[in-house]
């Protein structure tokens, strides 16, 4: 499961206090106009989904905006009360409320390498054909093969209908974790996908903790044919301000104005539970320089309690396209995780059981000069 990344290579020193203040971009002005001055600021967080049995808990969600004002939500959940074996799950939303039940649409496959949990799912439109078959629709997830969350590796399943209740899986890890360090470290996993040419070229990012750290890289991959896979170099993703480990984030691209958005979970507590972080925050960067490796991020601000009424913030992802990109870079919706923390919930009652999804927009407001 994701949540265990802090505690899987927790000796890697990953988290200092991350930076809350928002920043205005350069391109708005900050200057008076008239009675006011124009901020960045994120909305008051809604609630978009939740299972209601208290035993189960939802989290890390991937959202398709259909254009018409719903959209397609996949997310991490687990099926069985109380049992924690992640599946993906799939729901139907419209202004960002969820009106269908969750179905779970990908599981783990027994004496495999996704074996004990599927989470973390990415899902992006193009062309992908597999077996002599060509799909138009690929969902890469988190898989691992073992309970102690260490290893884990990246997959892909296929389908043809967004609602579709079950995917088609590649039958090995597209992005594996071999060797002895596969029992010893957190591995890779938590994808993001952007299509680069509406077909089976696609921008992969995620995270690798292993034996010379923690970091988010991406490398271009060409999935056109499944029986020809062609992996791009592995580049790493240059650090964002107030984020000391660059971890567990989902990307959106603005194509007409050249933006890339990065939403990356943010610092843990000292106090139950410290395997989830207290915030996220969202960054912006030129996106030629991010294919180049040379981007400098620019800060929107950070999600907290103050904007999600919850002491976690986590595992969040970005309302986007089909092919994962967005009209405005300087407005957008983040779909994200919220927790309890103590002494509300504790080892014996499971934080777990208060993971819901819920969402806030990104916008430039005009507030008043005090």
């Amino acid at each position: 499961m994701k949540k265990f990344i802090i505690l899987s290579i927790s000796t890697l020193a990953l988290l200092v206090t991350a930076c809350n203040k928002p920043e205005p971009a350069p391109e708005e002005p900050e200057g008076p106009q008239g009675a006011y001055k124009t901020e960045f600021r994120f909305s008051e967080a809604k609630k978009v989904f939740g299972f209601f049995s208290g035993a189960q808990y939802s989290y890390c969600p991937s959202i398709i905006d259909n254009g018409d004002g719903t959209c397609h939500i996949w997310f991490c959940g687990n099926p069985t009360k109380y049992k924690f074996v992640d599946n993906v799950f799939h729901v139907l939303a419209t202004d960002g409320v969820a009106y269908t039940s969750a179905t779970s649409v990908l599981q783990p496959t027994p004496n495999t390498w996704d074996k004990v949990h599927t989470c973390d799912p990415s899902v992006i439109k193009g062309e992908f054909k597999m077996n002599g078959k060509t799909y138009t629709y690929a969902m890469f997830y988190l898989g691992i093969d073992t309970g102690d969350c260490l290893g884990n590796e990246i997959g892909v399943a296929f389908s043809n209908d967004p609602d579709a209740t079950s995917w088609d899986k590649y039958p090995s890890a597209l992005i594996d974790f071999p060797g002895e360090e596969h029992s010893k470290f957190w591995g890779v996993g938590q994808p993001s996908a952007i299509s680069l040419d509406k077909k089976g070229k696609v921008l992969l990012t995620y995270t690798r903790g292993y034996s010379g750290g923690t970091s988010l890289i991406y490398r271009e991959v060409d999935m056109s044919d499944m029986s020809d896979i062609k992996m791009g170099e592995i580049k790493t993703i240059p650090g964002a301000q107030g984020v000391s480990c660059m971890r567990n984030a989902d990307f959106a691209v603005d194509e007409a104005n050249n933006k890339i958005l990065a939403v990356i979970e943010g610092n843990s507590s000292s106090t139950y539970p410290t395997f989830i972080a207290s915030s996220v925050s969202v960054h912006y960067a030129d996106f030629d320089a991010f294919l180049a490796g040379t981007c400098k991020w620019k800060t929107y601000g950070t999600i907290t309690s103050a904007v999600s009424g919850f002491p976690r913030n986590h595992n969040a992802g970005f309302r986007r396209d089909a092919y994962g990109y967005i009209p405005n870079y300087k407005e957008f919706q983040v779909y994200f995780t919220v927790s309890k923390a103590a002494p509300d919930v504790s080892s014996s009652n499971c934080a777990e059981w208060t993971y819901n999804i819920y969402r806030t927009t990104g916008s430039y407001v005009k507030v008043p000069i005090e």
